[in-house]
């Protein structure tokens, strides 16, 4: 098993070696060649500087060219090395044989040079030991370390331009209502999204927290958003969306254990507001009459666990002035250094306090408040509609 986990890692490092386009080849070419173009120098101090100097800047020049061909060749055409090889071994028994014939430099014969000689030698050795190992060893970086790198850096700017699409600042002002949405994700690929669609009778309204982090949970939040904005394009009431969104994320999430919760609300002009519960936490109702807030509850099951889940939703009466908060359960989740959650209470109360600012001044409030509690662990969404 071992054997065959080395094989799969080594296919995949040259898989991804293959994929190097032509300026990165080029510039891996030029570190191949500058490195053994050392290993002739080393080899002119290991000699006691015998040889003419243009013999040692032939050798070192052909040695890297030969290095830099088989590194190219490795990565493109690894069947080229057949015959790189080969061709690499004559050119080294031809220049040993043209060496024999050179007159050497005997400056350095004799015992008194003997210490000098010893001290050439072992310093030639030495740089050209180093000279390869180092080479080698940041081959090995470059196929392990730097592979992986390169993997979870290109995974992160895609997970946070994916969490940039899905779940950006929301503005919007329609029908008699107005909503203000933002979303700090945990991570730069964040589970949380909000949206906000005119449906055409008036607006919908939302928060989604899709369990799980990174790109398979920003997919799913693209499966929810996406099947949410189609829902929409046709008349219903909320529990025929939910019940289409979820029957939609169970068939496409593929035997995973992913599923989303959801909290939702449909504003129109009049009085009344419906709203709908999936799995998430209550929705904070605020009265700018009496300046207290309420909890708007209904137990029900996140969308994809179950295919043929049955959802229901509510209605509530809202006035100019009041305001409507959903939120993800990150918010009042956030614990402090005891373990003692924030809860819903205290955010009920930051809300009753700032009815009548700015939606984003409350948002931020909301915010800052959770923030001198304790430290971000989860993903925080929040969605504030107001009855203007």
């Amino acid at each position: 098993m071992r054997l065959a986990g080395w094989f799969l890692e080594r296919a995949e490092r040259l898989r991804y070696w293959r994929t190097l386009p032509l300026p990165a080849l080029i510039w891996a070419a030029l570190t191949a060649f500058l490195s053994f173009a050392s290993l002739g120098f080393a080899d002119d101090l290991a000699s006691a500087l015998r040889l003419p100097f243009w013999c040692v800047l032939a050798e070192s020049t052909l040695l890297s060219a030969m290095a830099a061909g088989c590194l190219v060749s490795t990565i493109r055409r690894p069947k080229v090395l057949f015959a790189i090889v080969p061709v690499s071994i004559l050119v080294a028994l031809m220049l040993t044989w043209i060496e024999s014939g050179l007159p050497l430099n005997n400056a350095l014969v004799g015992s008194r040079f003997k210490d000098v000689r010893e001290r050439l030698v072992m310093d030639g050795l030495l740089s050209s030991t180093t000279g390869l190992l180092g080479y080698f060893v940041l081959l090995g970086f470059v196929g392990t370390q730097g592979v992986r790198h390169v993997r979870v850096r290109t995974e992160l700017e895609m997970a946070e331009q994916l969490q940039q699409t899905l779940a950006p600042p929301l503005v919007a002002l329609k029908g008699g209502y107005e909503v203000y949405g933002k979303s700090a994700p945990s991570s730069q690929m964040g589970g949380d999204l909000l949206d906000a669609i005119d449906d055409g009778t008036g607006m919908v309204c939302y928060v989604g927290d899709v369990a799980g982090h990174g790109i398979q949970a920003g997919v799913f939040m693209g499966m929810v958003k996406t099947a949410a904005r189609t829902a929409l394009l046709r008349p219903g009431s909320l529990e025929e969306l939910l019940a289409d969104l979820n029957r939609v994320l169970f068939e496409v999430k593929a035997g995973s254990t992913t599923y989303a919760t959801l909290a939702c609300v449909r504003c129109r002009d009049g009085h009344r507001v419906e709203y709908a519960l999936a799995g998430n936490g209550p929705i904070l109702h605020y009265r700018g009459s009496s300046k207290t807030t309420s909890r708007l509850a209904m137990e029900q099951f996140p969308l994809g666990l179950f295919a043929n889940a049955k959802f229901q939703s509510g209605l509530v009466e809202i006035q100019p002035g009041d305001i409507l908060a959903l939120m993800t359960d990150g918010l009042p989740e956030v614990e402090d250094a005891n373990g003692e959650q924030f809860g819903l209470d205290q955010l009920g109360e930051i809300v009753a306090r700032n009815g009548e600012a700015p939606l984003a001044a409350l948002a931020e409030s909301l915010f800052a408040a959770t923030r001198r509690h304790g430290t971000q662990v989860d993903d925080e969404t929040v969605v504030l509609v107001r009855a203007t």
